[in-house]
C-alpha cells in the first residue's frame, strides 16, 4: 500500500533550509564574477554536488506547483494523459487531486444522422435567434449571456440560415445533388457528416471503456502510483463560462461549429433532448469509484461531488453489498462535499419528481455520511426539491462528533430532528444553513435551541425559510427578520424575531 500522508506546509523560501540558501547565492554570485572577467571557473566536485542537491531540493518543493489536480475525462486522450502524469516520479508526486468528469456523447445522437442532424437543426435556429436579438435589442430576454462579438451581422445570420436549409436534407434524407445544391450547401453538409463520424466513435469508445471497465482501472492505478493524492472530485462537466450553441461565435466558423457538435452533453441535457432518453448517464460511478479506489491502496481524506439533475436516478441504486462497500471506503474521509444544486439555476437535483428517486438519493447520500470523522460537510438541494422528504432524518441517523463546518442548503427538517442530531457533537462547529424548510415544528423552538447549543455557532443565509403544514407557507422570513434572527443566534441579541410568531 502507498502511503497517503505529506506535510501541509505552506511552500516559500522561508522552508528552504540556510544551508541551501547559502549554497545558491553563493552559486549566483560565483556566476556573476565569473561572467565579468570572462574567466570559465574550474570544475569543481563539491559545487557539482551542491548544484544537484539545489536542484533536487527545488524539484521537490515545486512539485506541487506543477500539476495539482488532474482532470480525467471518459476519453483515450484523456486515460493516455493520465498515465503519463502519473507515470512521470516528480509530476505524479504533485498531483493532490483527481478530477474526474462524467459528461457523455449520447447513443441517440450517435445512432443514425438524422437525429444528430435534427438536434443541431434546432440548436442553430436558436443560436441565430440569440444573435439576432444581440443584434437588434441590448435589452433583449434572448441575448445570450456571453458576449456577442462585435462583428456579428446580418451576413453572419445568412450563414447559419444557410446552413440549417443544408442540413434538413440530411434529415429527410434527401441525397447530394450538384445540379440542385450549392456548393455551399453541399459542404454545410459534409461539415456535419464529418461532425456524426467522430461522435459516433467518440461514444462508441466511450461505451467501451464504460462497460469492460477499464475508465475506472485506469484512474484507480494511476492514482495507487501518485504517494499524495487524496482528494476526488466528480462531476459532470458543467461549466458556467461555456458558450452554449455558440455554432457562429468564431469567424472561422468550421471550429467553432466542430467544437459545438463534439462536444459531449451534461447530465441535464439529456432531458433537453427529447422526452424518453435511452441512455442514462454515467452515475453509477458517483459510488464505484470510491470503492475502486480504495481497494487499490489509496486514502482518500476529501470527495466532492458537483452533478447536474440526471434524466433517471437508478444508476445510483445499489445493492446492500455495494453500499457495505462505499461505506468502508470513505472511513478516512475529513471533508465532503455533495452538491445537487448544480451550478447554473435549474439544472439541480429534483428527485421528488421521479417515483422512487428520493428514496434511491438518500440511501446514496446517507452511505458517504457513514463516515465518522467528518470535520467539513457540505450538502446542496436546489430550494423545495425535496417536497415533504426530511433531510434530518438522514442526518440524524449519522454520529458526527468531530465536524468542524457544516453548510446545508435546501435542507428539510422535522421538529426535534436539528437537536437529535446536533447532540452527537464534541468540538466547536460553524453551522450555515441556507435556504432551509421546517416540516413541523416552529422555528421559535429550533432558533431557540440553536441559540443555546454552546458549541455550535449559526447563521442563516437567504431571505427564505418557510414552516410548512399541509404543504403550504405558514410564514417566510424578510431580509430584517434574518438580520435579527442571526444576531439572536449569534448572541448578539436576546430577542427571537419568532417568538411572536408562535
Amino acid at each position: 500500500m502507498i502511503p497517503h500522508t505529506e506535510s501541509q506546509s505552506a511552500v516559500s523560501i522561508i522552508c528552504i533550509p540556510p544551508e541551501l540558501l547559502k549554497h545558491i547565492f553563493l552559486h549566483v554570485l560565483h556566476a556573476r564574477k565569473s561572467h565579468a572577467t570572462n574567466q570559465r571557473p574550474a570544475p569543481n566536485v563539491d559545487d557539482i554536488r551542491s548544484l544537484r542537491l539545489t536542484c533536487r531540493r527545488f524539484c521537490q518543493l515545486a512539485s506541487p506547483m506543477l500539476t495539482p489536480e488532474l482532470n480525467v475525462f471518459m476519453t483515450e486522450a484523456s486515460l493516455e494523459r493520465l498515465k503519463n502524469v502519473s507515470c512521470h516520479q516528480l509530476i505524479g508526486s504533485g498531483v493532490r487531486s483527481v478530477h474526474v468528469k462524467l459528461p457523455y456523447y449520447d447513443r441517440y445522437l450517435a445512432a443514425t444522422i438524422s437525429h444528430f442532424a435534427y438536434f443541431h437543426i434546432y440548436a442553430l435556429d436558436r443560436h441565430l435567434s440569440q444573435l439576432r436579438a444581440a443584434i437588434n435589442s441590448e435589452d433583449s430576454a434572448l441575448r445570450p449571456v456571453y458576449e456577442v462579438p462585435i462583428w456579428v451581422d446580418a451576413a453572419v445570420l445568412q450563414v447559419g440560415e444557410e446552413m440549417t436549409s443544408a442540413w434538413k436534407s440530411i434529415y429527410t434524407g434527401d441525397p447530394d445533388d450538384p445540379d440542385r445544391d450549392s456548393a455551399e450547401h453541399i459542404n454545410y453538409r459534409n461539415i456535419l457528416r464529418d461532425a456524426h463520424r467522430q461522435y459516433r466513435l467518440l461514444f462508441e469508445a466511450q461505451e467501451h471503456m464504460r462497460q469492460n471497465g477499464r475508465f475506472l482501472s485506469s484512474i484507480t492505478s494511476a492514482m495507487a502510483r501518485m504517494p499524495f493524492v487524496n482528494r476526488l472530485d466528480i462531476s459532470d462537466g458543467q461549466d458556467i463560462n461555456r458558450k452554449e450553441d455558440a455554432y457562429l461565435i468564431d469567424r472561422g466558423y468550421y471550429a467553432s461549429l466542430r467544437v459545438v457538435m463534439l462536444a459531449p452533453h451534461t447530465w441535464l441535457d439529456a432531458s433537453n433532448m427529447y422526452a424518453r432518453p435511452d441512455f442514462e448517464p454515467p452515475a453509477e460511478f458517483l459510488h464505484r469509484l470510491p470503492v475502486e479506489i480504495h481497494q487499490a491502496g489509496v486514502t482518500l481524506r476529501e470527495i466532492n461531488i458537483q452533478c447536474s439533475r440526471p434524466w433517471s436516478y437508478a444508476k445510483l441504486n445499489m445493492s446492500s453489498r455495494e453500499r457495505a462497500s462505499l461505506i468502508e471506503s470513505i472511513q478516512n474521509l475529513q471533508t465532503l462535499t455533495f452538491d445537487a444544486g448544480g451550478k447554473k439555476r435549474g439544472t439541480g437535483w429534483l428527485p421528488e419528481l421521479r417515483r422512487g428517486a428520493t428514496d434511491i438519493v438518500f440511501d446514496l447520500l446517507s452511505a458517504f455520511l457513514h463516515a465518522s470523522g467528518l470535520e467539513h460537510l457540505t450538502i446542496t438541494f436546489p430550494e423545495f426539491a425535496l417536497g415533504s422528504r426530511s433531510l434530518g432524518k438522514v442526518l440524524g441517523a449519522t454520529q458526527h462528533k468531530y465536524l468542524k463546518k457544516l453548510r446545508l442548503t435546501g435542507a428539510t427538517f422535522m421538529a426535534g430532528e436539528l437537536e437529535q442530531y446536533l447532540a452527537h457533537f464534541k468540538s466547536p462547529c460553524d453551522i450555515v444553513l441556507e435556504l432551509p424548510e421546517l416540516l413541523s415544528g416552529t422555528w421559535a423552538e429550533e432558533t431557540t435551541y440553536l441559540r443555546s447549543h454552546s458549541g455550535v455557532s449559526t447563521t442563516v443565509v437567504a431571505s427564505l425559510g418557510a414552516e410548512l403544514s399541509d404543504e403550504q407557507f405558514r410564514y417566510t422570513w424578510n431580509p430584517e427578520e434574518e438580520r435579527m434572527l442571526n444576531e439572536y443566534l449569534q448572541r448578539a441579541s436576546s430577542a427571537n424575531p419568532f417568538t411572536k410568531n408562535i
